[in-house]
């Protein structure tokens, strides 16, 4: 027989009732007899909190675990203090003062060279031989030269305290120090930090003839007038920078003309890679520009021909063309006229020029006919050719007279560059 075919009496039905009723008491939350008597202290994810540990709540008389603190009712970790005369976690020590050359730095760890700071034995920040092996940079302190990555060790700038590493004087000074220097671009300073010369950026040419020389000047067949006549004072008592350091097949003139001395010179014809090297030009105690200006102009000598300034042994340049001789010579007047009309820039027949020039024939017979056509510098206007003044004649010295200027015109194929040591 079915359940649902016995009849029910009265006392039956209340029992089923309550048979009933009590599953149902089962699936309500807060009565869940697997949480009665878990602590309520719990993090989002539910998980317990366990009094006294990191992020949890202190306990009742605030104290939390070793390398906690109890701050505004839950422990967090000890923050070290640096300084303190105290080792806290996160420092490797601490002496409690402000010496960074003994054992224990203000960083409260022991001096090493990558601390940013000057520790232990550096001379300055992370350098110093003594105490790094690293020598320092350009600027930084100094007590002699074996400190510094480059061996120049000199007064601090400004009358300063003290010695600084200093940047090399020029580009001789450069490769004595670092034979494998290339061809490119250095910084410089010709008098040393404390001297009234700014440093600079100069080319150095390293790879021909020796190496060390610093790019002075360039003329090029850019179809810019630059160095005219009317303009020649750039090339003597004007300091102002013509061109760029990576332009250096048009015209050119680096601050080093202006501010370091030499002694000798390079010229460096292009296309033809011809080269002639000159010593001795000058006594190495000013610049070209000042070496320049105490020349006179325009230099009248008829004895002057074979009395320039010898071609070194080992130069390219040869005795060909229409040359005279192979020697420099500067600011030349016209020699195949009078003395008097040599002397004369202005007259008629005069084709002077100004800056390095070289001895050969024009038109007429040596010495020195029309010099303007074997210069590097501004063409002297002759009297009835005034317009001549403020146009750059791109002859190129002795490129001229040996016919090398076989480049594209007026796009900068053809320029000489001027060197010194």
């Amino acid at each position: 027989m079915r359940l649902i075919d016995v009849p029910l009496t009265g006392s039956t039905r209340v029992a089923m009732l309550i048979a009933l009723a009590l599953p149902l008491a089962c699936f309500k939350g807060d009565d869940n007899p697997a949480t009665e008597g878990t602590s309520t202290d719990s993090t989002d994810t539910g998980d317990p909190c366990e009094v006294a540990t990191e992020g949890c709540s202190c306990t009742g008389g605030g104290g939390c675990n070793p390398g906690l603190t109890c701050v505004d009712g839950l422990c967090e970790p000890v923050q070290a203090v640096c300084g303190n005369g105290q080792t806290e976690p996160g420092e490797s020590c601490d002496d409690g003062n402000a010496n960074n050359t003994d054992t224990c730095t203000t960083l409260c760890a022991p001096p090493s060279c990558d601390d940013g700071i000057v520790s232990g034995d550096e001379i300055d920040v992370d350098c110093g031989i003594e105490g790094c092996g690293v020598g320092c940079d350009f600027g930084q302190a100094c007590a002699s030269e074996a400190d510094c990555g480059f061996p120049l060790c000199g007064p601090a700038p400004g009358g300063g305290e003290g010695m600084v590493c200093e940047f090399p004087t020029s580009c001789a000074n450069w490769l004595a120090s670092n034979p494998g220097a290339t061809d490119n671009i250095y910084m410089i300073d010709p008098d040393g930090a404390a001297g009234p010369i700014p440093p600079m950026e100069v080319f150095c040419h390293m790879s021909k003839n020796g190496g060390g020389w610093t790019l002075l000047f360039v003329a090029s067949d850019d179809d810019v007038d630059t160095w005219t006549w009317n303009n020649r004072s750039k090339m003597s008592s004007a300091t102002a920078a013509v061109g760029m350091l990576n332009a250096r097949h048009l015209d050119f003139m680096s601050p080093a003309y202006f501010r370091m001395p030499f002694s000798e010179l390079m010229f460096i014809h292009q296309p033809s890679n011809i080269w002639a090297h000159y010593a001795p030009v000058h006594d190495g105690s000013s610049s070209f520009a000042d070496f320049l200006s105490d020349i006179t102009e325009p230099v009248c000598d008829f004895n002057l021909a074979g009395q320039g300034v010898p071609l070194v042994e080992g130069s390219t340049l040869s005795m060909t063309g229409s040359l005279c001789d192979t020697q420099l010579y500067f600011n030349l007047g016209d020699h195949d006229g009078t003395l008097e009309q040599c002397g004369e820039v202005g007259s008629p027949s005069n084709s002077a020029t100004f800056g390095p020039v070289w001895n050969a024939v024009n038109n007429s017979t040596c010495p020195f006919d029309d010099p303007a056509f074997f210069g590097l510098g501004p063409h002297g206007p002759c009297g009835a050719c005034t317009s001549e003044a403020s146009t750059e004649w791109d002859y190129l010295g002795f490129a001229n007279a040996l016919g090398l200027n076989i480049g594209q015109k007026k796009v900068g194929e053809n320029y000489m560059q001027m060197y010194a040591r």
